[in-house]
């Protein structure tokens, strides 16, 4: 059984508190573009948060990542979302 059970990811996080948060500010601007199937979504008041996302783009599981490291989100996101298959 494969260890990558999502087809996508949504990082749901509220804005106003993204700069207490630097580690995922950084993520989102220099790294998000290598995970294609991860989307961000502002909403307020939202402690940062991975939604995961199975077969059908429902939500299966919430992970939240308020203290993770740029290194752990990517790491994260390569062993639990499948890659996108190129058409």
């Amino acid at each position: 059984m494969s260890k990558i059970a999502y087809s996508g990811a949504i990082l749901e996080v509220c804005m106003r508190k993204l700069v207490f948060y630097p580690e995922i500010v950084g993520f989102i601007e220099e790294e998000k573009e290598q995970f294609p199937s991860f989307k961000v979504q502002y909403v307020f008041n939202s402690p940062p948060k991975l939604i995961m996302l199975d077969e059908d783009g429902q939500a299966k599981d919430t992970v939240r990542i308020d203290n993770w490291k740029r290194e752990r989100m990517r790491q994260f996101l390569r062993e639990k979302v499948k890659p996108i298959s190129p058409k």
